[in-house]
């Protein structure tokens, strides 16, 4: 456990590390091709490939992760449609222990994601975790992804922390060593983001399936 002596802050990802990933993945795999096929009269099969294709044209890129592009590359209100699988939304089963630890500690905790600014808000509704959050950050509050080394420089100063004394939590491992090389001190992945897939590994980063095992003695 490291928490008392070496972290001034903990930097929290959402999508997988807060919330379970299957929304996302059931969102955006399924139910948004399913209303594609619907719109343009096609397979799901079609729609599948269709959108897809669109999506590993700007993999990583801050237009992935935004409705707005995506609602005018579609031609679907992807902010309406969210709403209507809202009810998938769930917590990682320990978030609201580690959430309530980290409040006992007075250890002072932030959102850092790069989900849309109207996904969080939906979310942050369905799940009543915004008092836990000294502030959540979008990265479209500074036009660029968290796999781009300037999100954490307007997050440092933004912040105004010393990163290398900050825990950053995350379920992409491609993230996680971004933030690596941006000075951030102490880094955990996650095992588990969607609880209907089995457990990833990662390679150059210890994961946890469980927010307990932070806190477990060598």
């Amino acid at each position: 456990m490291f928490f008392e002596a070496d972290i001034d802050a903990v930097l929290l990802d959402m999508d997988g590390t807060l919330l379970d990933l299957h929304y996302d993945n059931h969102f955006w795999l399924e139910f948004v091709p399913q209303q594609y096929a619907l719109k343009h009269q096609l397979s799901l099969q079609q729609a599948k490939h269709h959108v897809y294709a669109q999506c590993d044209k700007v993999t990583g890129s801050l237009n992935w992760y935004c409705h707005d592009y995506w609602s005018e590359t579609l031609g679907l209100d992807i902010h309406a449609l969210q709403h209507k699988t809202k009810h998938k939304i769930q917590l990682r089963s320990d978030t609201l222990w580690f959430l309530e630890k980290l409040k006992q500690l007075n250890i002072p905790t932030y959102i850092l994601t790069n989900a849309h600014r109207s996904g969080v808000a939906l979310k942050m509704q369905q799940t009543d975790l915004t008092p836990y959050f000294k502030k959540i950050i979008s990265s479209h509050d500074f036009n660029t992804p968290k796999e781009n080394p300037r999100f954490w420089l307007s997050v440092k100063e933004q912040l105004q922390v010393d990163l290398s004394r900050c825990l950053f939590i995350d379920d992409s491992e491609k993230i996680l060593a971004v933030a690596k090389q941006s000075g951030v001190g102490f880094l955990r992945g996650i095992a588990t983001p969607d609880s209907e897939k089995p457990a990833q590994s990662m390679q150059a980063f210890d994961a946890i399936k469980q927010f307990s095992e932070l806190f477990k003695r060598a």
